[in-house]
């Protein structure tokens, strides 16, 4: 038990190294449980979104001006599509995925997705807790190592580059439901800083 403890610390301490304060959730034991959207549409979730803020992430370290494209696959998959830009760089960078809904065959479908990029057998888990599908979501996800040890991501996504006004209570509303608002970095939505490259229309259309 004690050998359990103190690898669990030393595996805590190492990833909050690595990405600092605002960070994903490092905890003991196995992941929490969630509640999702049901009745799920994956046909109105697709589009683009923006990255409003998230918990920070290796795999995003330091990125701004993020987004997500979502589109259908012929096969009912979704092609997930990725892009940020890393200051002070000014090539943005991209990344392709592939969605797949993990209950499809349920009489109410719930909003939980496993995802894979570039072919990597492992998925992550990818779980809309609510969503307008107009204007907001909020998404968390959460990896499990063994019995051990998990750790919990989350985004807040906007159709906009800027949450509208009238929908930013009810997703502060979500955030104080399910997150950890004190995990959460802002990410950096400003044009200036977002059309600095010359982004293809997938990347950054507000450009």
């Amino acid at each position: 038990m004690r050998f359990i403890y103190l690898l669990e610390s030393l595996i805590a301490v190492a990833l909050c190294l690595v990405i600092g304060g605002e960070a994903l959730i490092i905890a003991s034991g196995s992941c929490p449980k969630r509640p999702v959207v049901q009745n799920f549409n994956v046909s109105r979730y697709s589009g683009l979104w923006y990255e409003i803020s998230r918990y920070e992430q290796p795999f995003q370290l330091d990125g701004e001006c993020v987004t997500a494209l979502y589109t259908l696959n012929k096969d009912g998959t979704v092609r997930v599509f990725n892009s940020m830009l890393t200051p002070p760089s000014d090539t943005r960078s991209s990344i392709v995925g592939r969605a797949v809904l993990s209950y499809p065959h349920k009489e109410t479908i719930p909003a939980k997705l496993l995802v894979t990029f570039n072919g990597v057998p492992v998925a992550s888990n990818y779980w809309v807790m609510d969503t307008d599908y107009d204007n907001f979501a909020v998404v968390w996800s959460c990896f499990q190592i063994g019995s051990l040890i998990h750790t919990e991501g989350a985004w807040i996504l906007s159709r906009e580059p800027e949450l509208d006004d009238s929908i930013v209570r009810r997703v502060q509303e979500a955030t104080d439901r399910y997150l950890q608002e004190s995990h959460l970095r802002k990410t950096n939505q400003d044009y200036e800083l977002c059309c600095s490259s010359v982004p293809d229309v997938q990347t950054y259309p507000g450009c």
